[in-house]
């Protein structure tokens, strides 16, 4: 389940906020938020989500202007 772009981060069960890089042999993601392509060896931000039914969700994002764009409350 995605979180609305407009549900504040109050509402929302945070499990965790990081930053990562990608290495070698990782998947390629795309930012939530912007679609850009996140590529090996950049910084991006991730957020781990618990929905009501116990379900946990992640996003990425490219930076963190898109992540406080979709979260603007995080």
């Amino acid at each position: 389940m995605e979180a609305s772009s407009n549900t504040a981060a109050a509402e929302l069960n945070i499990q965790n906020k990081s930053t990562r890089i990608l290495v070698g042999g990782s998947p390629s993601y795309r930012c939530d938020y912007c679609g850009q392509v996140i590529n090996e060896q950049i910084r991006f931000s991730g957020v781990t989500i618990r929905d009501p039914n116990g379900e946990i969700t992640e996003h990425f994002f490219c930076e963190e202007k898109c992540m406080t764009s979709q979260y603007p409350d995080i």
